[in-house]
């Protein structure tokens, strides 16, 4: 299954809210003849390094021989961003909004950044020699027909194969439709990240894991069993915060 029809362009509103955010430029790339690269942050969340990783992955890629040009894609994490005509003669990063289908680029990269940051402290929290396994928004999951409310879910990641992500969800609190295969739909993956942008955060672990989202907690089971949280990570942190939510 292809999801082509997932993406329109980026609209001219976009550019006039460009003046309010916070915009940055790559500076290495002209060395190579290459248009630098702008991007939009309007998120004081996202740490100052992440801008700058982000800013250095675009010139390292250009020092390595690669050349981009408008209307192309480009992976960043999980995120499929897009290239626009910037300013000046620079590429203007855009990713979707995560609010709908299709998709629709914006001038930002907030969602890029913050989904990458979680992305990431979720896997070094599990084991601190494992490594992110990042999907495509663009690829599909299959999940319980009432995944948009269900409380308590199981994500499984089997390995990924063409435009299949691996990642499929069963809604814990329905067993016997669990067993019926007639309860479960093929989805992209972004439009389960826009009707649960609460589980992005877990699409980068690696095949062979599942995550039980239960109320109060965040279970990761690995072949062996349940893997403890890594002491003062971030998945830790955020199972404290849920218990706290849940016992007051």
């Amino acid at each position: 299954m292809l999801f082509r029809s997932l993406f329109q362009s980026t609209g001219s509103k976009q550019a006039a809210q460009q003046q309010t955010c916070s915009i940055h430029r790559t500076v290495d790339c002209k060395r190579f003849a290459h248009p630098e690269f702008q991007i939009q942050v309007a998120n004081d969340a996202i740490p100052a390094q992440d801008i700058s990783w982000l800013l250095r992955f675009l010139e390292q890629r250009v020092a390595d021989g690669e050349r981009f040009r408008v209307g192309e894609t480009l992976q960043i994490g999980w995120m499929l961003t897009m290239l626009d005509a910037g300013a000046a003669d620079t590429l203007r990063i855009t990713e979707p909004d995560m609010k709908e289908i299709p998709i629709k680029f914006i001038d930002s990269v907030n969602n890029t950044l913050m989904h990458l940051r979680n992305q990431k402290d979720v896997v070094e929290s599990v084991a601190m020699d494992l490594q992110p396994d990042f999907p495509l928004l663009r690829q599909s999951a299959v999940v319980h027909a009432g995944y948009k409310s269900a409380c308590r879910v199981l994500l499984t990641r089997d390995p990924a194969h063409e435009t299949d992500s691996g990642w499929s969800l069963t809604d814990l609190n329905d067993e016997d439709g669990s067993q019926n295969p007639a309860q479960f739909i093929r989805i992209s993956l972004y439009q389960l990240g826009v009707d649960r942008p609460d589980l992005i955060k877990f699409f980068a672990l690696p095949p062979g894991l599942q995550v039980a989202v239960n109320d109060p907690q965040i279970h990761v089971i690995g072949p062996e069993g349940e893997m403890q949280p890594i002491p003062g990570s971030y998945l830790e942190a955020l199972n404290n915060r849920r218990l706290q939510r849940h016992s007051g």
